[in-house]
């Protein structure tokens, strides 16, 4: 009998447990005034190199420098959702080769800008979203010496354009995963006098959130202000039993070191209209022969899509992410090729395609958060639907089904594996306007280390 009840409590306060996260993850909102950041990058080299061939020698030299700039800003509050970034990367590059019978020169410029605006205005619990993407990359080359000496120019761009309406929120969770995870340890080490109450950890999980979203310049002073800004809760709580060296190096573990993907919670109902434009060029020159060669690429496309996401947190462990939405498009691909030779003659290829479409897409992730370095991803998407071009018409579909394990070993490394398999089915025709290319089944495995130096 007494097995029976102790059983029984067992199970209840775990459950009661497991039912306290899935709420807390659930009903945790995240606020942030407003946070920004700058990045800034500058970097040069160069090399000189000699050869000593029998016939003479050869001198190769080379500089290269560069240059980045990034910003980023966010705001989050119960009426705003503001997302804002920017950049802006450019780089250069001069090459020298002295030989016996040649002496050629090899100049090299780039510059990349590019920006992300997507605000969202919230009324209860409806919102409307307005919002930009756009990028730009331009190249320039040239090269001087007896062996085809010539110019070359190349350029991409793309710009999107997001508007629409909807209900309901997604909230970025994972500060209260890291409260939760944060109460776990310090209650397994005795920190704390007793396990926090619902509220407590909702209270925490601000703290976090205020720790690693206020702008201090020194890394050093950062770090302390998270660690003060968080232990100076749980001190005006009264909770803290003792601040011996593991309680310290707990919180720095959690709030460090706990380097999981980003957790979401809510659900969305939305309809968006989103226009965009894509486009590349390439302008070839070379100064002997006097050829020339150019082509541009233009595409078009106005979609108009209506879906419902849901990112439900189960408990601290477990998420389940899923949704659908129909889609509406159309597309258009614009094709200008053209070359001129010595002689005059020209060779000129202009081709126009337009595709009308209808899908629909279903998307499902189950996480697993074993630990606060792990996180275990099961993943399929699909599209299927039907399409309508110029000459022919039909289905298409494409759908994908991996799993990934990522595990944090440092800031710079990262151990990492994952298996999965795509098909598609007529999606070249539509997005490529390439009828030719078959239907394909790709698998594939990776496992590896990712080290950032």
């Amino acid at each position: 009998m007494n097995k029976t009840l102790l059983s029984l409590v067992l199970s209840i306060s775990f459950l009661s447990a497991f039912s306290q996260q899935d709420s807390l993850l659930k009903n945790f909102k995240y606020r942030i005034d407003h946070y920004q950041a700058i990045g800034l990058n500058v970097s040069g080299g160069g090399n000189y190199r000699k050869f000593n061939y029998p016939l003479g020698n050869q001198k190769y030299s080379v500089s290269s420098g560069g240059f980045g700039a990034s910003y980023y800003s966010f705001k989050s509050t119960d009426k705003i959702q503001l997302t804002t970034s920017g950049a802006l990367y450019s780089s250069f590059s001069s090459a020298k080769t002295t030989s016996v019978n040649d002496f050629t020169k090899d100049r090299n410029f780039s510059i990349s800008p590019s920006f992300n605006v997507l605000n969202k205005w919230f009324s209860k619990n409806n919102f409307v979203e307005l919002g930009a993407v756009g990028n730009e990359h331009y190249n320039t080359s040239k090269h001087t010496g007896i062996n085809y000496p010539g110019k070359n120019r190349q350029g991409q761009y793309s710009i999107e354009i997001n508007t629409g309406i909807g209900k309901g929120r997604l909230e970025n969770i994972t500060d209260m995963q890291n409260a939760l995870w944060l109460n776990q340890v310090l209650m397994a080490t005795k920190s704390l006098s007793r396990s926090l109450t619902a509220e407590e950890l909702n209270g925490l999980g601000q703290a976090i959130t205020k720790g690693n979203n206020t702008r201090v310049l020194d890394a050093r002073k950062k770090t302390q202000f998270t660690l003060t800004t968080v232990d100076a809760y749980l001190q005006q709580q009264g909770l803290v039993n003792k601040t011996d060296i593991n309680y310290f190096s707990n919180l720095n573990d959690i709030l460090f070191y706990a380097f999981n993907e980003p957790r979401l919670s809510g659900m969305e109902k939305y309809i968006r209209f989103t226009p965009s434009m894509t486009g590349s060029s390439n302008h070839q020159t070379q100064t002997i022969t006097s050829y020339r060669y150019k082509d541009r690429y233009t595409n078009k496309s106005i979609e108009l899509t209506s879906g419902i996401s849901k990112y439900s947190p189960k408990n601290l462990l477990h998420q389940n992410n899923y949704g659908s939405f129909l889609k509406l498009g159309y597309l258009s691909n614009d094709v200008s090729i053209s070359s001129f030779d010595s002689t005059g003659s020209i060779s000129e290829t202009k081709n126009n395609s337009v595709s009308k479409l209808a899908s629909i897409n279903l998307f499902y992730e189950h996480a697993i958060y074993p630990n606060t370095r792990t996180i275990i991803t099961f993943n399929f998407q699909s599209e299927f639907g039907y399409f309508k071009t110029e000459f022919s018409k039909g289905l298409f579909g494409r759908s994908s089904l991996y799993g990934a394990i990522n595990y944090f070993i440092s800031y710079r490394t990262r151990l990492t594996c994952n298996i999965g398999a795509e098909y598609q089915k007529n999606t070249y025709q539509i997005y490529l306007g390439n009828p030719g290319f078959p239907e394909n089944l790709n698998l594939y495995a990776n496992v590896g280390v990712n080290i950032s130096l």
